[in-house]
């Protein structure tokens, strides 16, 4: 035991004076200490982090470390920037999150005090994970004591914002610009930045990095066998991947909205973290975790396909895929006006705003996903026969509208007749999962008898809803016409 303690003593001394960045290794091999003394010294001090052999101090992995933030719609809106998670990866874990001082050109960007609603604050925060998330929130004022039993989506919580309504107003900022930023002092948590235009990012350069930190957190989540808080993750993941992280493609939040393979998640015991998709054995992934007692809202939130089926909506998930994909094919890439073509049928019954703010932001995640991941060329045999596909939905959607403007709106339609169009909108509905999916790539003769199978699909959806429409010249019978 005294050995041990003389071992990491040595250690210590040694490190105290090693250079900013060092193979262990190297700096192991004149004493007569054992590597895994010097692995268990370096991975129990916080001034550094380890991938492998390699060990580099914090403060010289993160200063002068340029990363992108992208505000949302609303805070721009606002004339505002959450701190909230967007810098805490990149600076010292002391540093509160409304404590970092941000710099543009010569000037300190001034903070002020607002009330915002919870549900518009959780994106900001979830990468935080859902313990320190709460603790953040209720440190951020005396106010916010409400929190810890519990509140609601439209709750209001108080907190300290940056004020960059004259830098947003200045460049014209709209969603998609980011703010590029520069760490000036990791231990002192002073960032500058400057405006980047949304025109001059790469989608290409987005999904490169995007996939470089998929692998980097993947590695780092494999690696370590016990719980880590997501921004511990996030700090190794640019460790890890340092050689192909450190020209910014794209910000933590885009990140966490675009990534196909690490999601939010719960661990076996309920600790909210990174996950990587489709490890489900020890929990559960793919829905925010929040803290115990907070609720973004009363109504469904968990997943999009559980809120289009609570809210009534007219469109399935595939459905609404289609109608992306169909939208990326024709070069229509609108945000609008594709929800305006997908939910005419029917729109959406929100429990409250705070459900139709979290809706809206899933649609719209769906929609810069599978925008951003769209390849004209795999689609080209495929898009002709999801467009015919997507028409035929819409033929559904305007028939189903039509019948609830009538006075006696749906329910005078034969049961039998409904079923024989639910049937069809089925093999439709398979037909276009299929299309949807990335891996399949038909060639000329399966396209060819897809076609001539949808023809068919799409003759039998005219009868059915030619036979429904006989259901609309029906008199009506008298309750006494019925004795």
């Amino acid at each position: 035991m005294d050995q041990q303690r003389s071992f990491r003593a040595e250690v210590k001394s040694s490190l105290a004076s090693a250079p900013d960045s060092f193979a262990l290794s190297e700096l192991a091999a004149p004493s007569r200490i054992p590597t895994e003394v010097w692995e268990a010294v370096v991975d129990a001090d916080a001034e550094f982090l380890r991938d492998g052999d390699r060990v580099c101090r914090r403060g010289a992995l993160f200063d002068k470390r340029k990363f992108l933030v992208t505000p949302e719609a609303w805070e721009i809106e606002a004339g505002i920037l959450v701190p909230g998670h967007r810098f805490v990866p990149y600076l010292e874990s002391e540093i509160f999150p409304s404590e970092v001082e941000l710099h543009t050109g010569r000037r300190k960007v001034r903070s002020r005090a607002g009330r915002y609603e919870l549900a518009r604050l959780i994106g900001c925060f979830v990468l935080l994970g859902s313990e320190q998330m709460l603790d953040v929130l209720m440190a951020e004022s005396p106010a916010n004591g409400h929190l810890r039993s519990g509140a609601r989506g439209d709750s209001e919580v108080e907190l300290e914002v940056f004020d960059l309504a004259d830098f947003y107003r200045e460049h014209d900022f709209e969603e998609g610009d980011a703010l590029k930023c520069e760490v000036v002092d990791y231990a002192k948590g002073v960032v500058k930045f400057t405006f980047l235009s949304g025109a001059e990012r790469s989608a290409a350069k987005k999904r490169s990095f995007i996939s470089a930190l998929d692998a980097a957190c993947e590695k780092v989540l494999r690696s370590e066998e016990d719980y880590l808080e997501i921004p511990e993750v996030l700090a190794r993941c640019f460790m890890a991947g340092s050689d192909t992280l450190d020209e910014p493609g794209a910000s933590l939040d885009e990140f966490i909205r675009e990534s196909l393979k690490i999601v939010l998640g719960s661990d076996a015991e309920g600790r909210g973290g990174l996950r990587i998709a489709g490890d489900d054995e020890n929990g559960e992934d793919g829905e925010t975790v929040l803290p115990e007692g907070l609720s973004i809202s009363s109504g469904e939130t968990g997943t999009l396909p559980a809120m289009l089926k609570s809210t009534g909506a007219a469109v399935t998930p595939e459905e609404l895929d289609g109608f992306i994909l169909d939208a990326c094919a024709t070069r229509e890439l609108d945000f609008a006006a594709c929800f305006a073509r997908a939910f005419r049928g029917r729109a959406p019954e929100f429990v409250d705003e705070a459900q139709e703010a979290v809706f809206m932001n899933e649609v719209e995640n769906r929609f810069e996903e599978l925008s951003g991941h769209y390849d004209r060329v795999d689609d080209e045999i495929k898009a002709p026969l999801r467009s015919s596909v997507m028409e035929a939905v819409e033929e559904r959607l305007e028939f189903f509208s039509e019948a609830a403007a009538l006075e006696r709106g749906a329910e005078s339609l034969t049961p039998e007749k409904l079923r024989r169009l639910a049937t069809v909108s089925e093999r439709l509905g398979a037909l276009l999962k299929l299309l949807n999916r990335e891996d399949f790539m038909p060639d000329a003769h399966e396209a060819e008898h897809l076609e001539a199978q949808l023809e068919n699909f799409l003759d039998e959806q005219d009868a059915a809803i030619e036979a429904l429409r006989e259901d609309f010249s029906k008199p009506t019978q008298k309750g006494n016409e019925r004795k």
